[in-house]
């Protein structure tokens, strides 16, 4: 079996490949094989939003946490926090009780 040819990927690359599936599908949506969504976020659009409270579609997941703890600061409730990032209310519950320690 070989590993993934990327630096410091441990995982088995798929089957007559040189990368492993993660990888290969990082790079086929981004170009980057190192590309998370999880450390990118534009701070212009996150303060934006949070300024102007209005529905925002195509936001990576590290900018909907963050603003939905601008939001939140702002005291809106998690109807209207979920309302505005198109996701479940739950999702702003969880976020909360977990201190939105993600976008960290």
């Amino acid at each position: 079996m070989r590993h993934c040819r990327i630096t410091h990927c441990t995982n088995t690359a798929i089957p007559g490949r040189r990368l492993c599936t993660k990888h290969k599908q990082r790079i086929a949506l981004h170009g980057d094989p190192d590309f998370t969504e999880w450390t990118v976020a534009d701070e212009h659009d996150v303060a934006a939003i949070i300024r102007e409270q209005r529905p925002a579609a195509g936001l990576t997941r590290l900018e909907r946490v963050k603003v939905a703890q601008g939001l939140t600061d702002h005291g809106l409730p998690a109807g209207e926090i979920a309302r505005i990032l198109g996701v479940h209310p739950r999702s702003v519950y969880r976020w909360r009780a977990e201190g939105f320690r993600q976008a960290a």
